[in-house]
């Protein structure tokens, strides 16, 4: 009885905190990652960013390569507030929680 309920609470902890990935609905055993986009146009600049970070990175910022970049400044912390968008951090809360609920378990049956 006791484990029907640590593994309700852990479903329901998994419920409140696993948001980043979300098992992929057209291929097995594959797992998409949900990210917020205000927009189609939104998400095409974001990939614009990181496409001109990735070029600033190979040429360096201060020659730009054959075709300089507008606003690299810009286009880089864009891509680092994404970046923030993707660390996993209710993941992370979720992790901590399984692991005091485990921790306590384990603590019981010793006893």
């Amino acid at each position: 009885m006791k484990k029907k309920k640590i593994y309700k609470h852990l479903k329901q902890v998994g419920e409140d905190h696993l948001r980043k990935l979300k098992p992929h609905p057209h291929f097995k055993n594959n797992q998409q990652v949900c990210f917020p986009a205000q927009s189609h146009l939104h998400l095409m600049f974001l990939i614009e960013d990181l496409i001109k970070v990735s070029v600033m990175a190979l040429n360096g910022i201060e020659r730009g390569g054959d075709r300089p970049l507008k606003e690299p400044e810009r286009s880089i912390s864009e891509v680092l507030k994404h970046t923030l968008d993707l660390l996993p951090l209710e993941e992370a809360e979720f992790i901590d929680k399984t692991m005091a609920l485990l921790s306590e378990e384990s603590s019981n049956t010793e006893q």
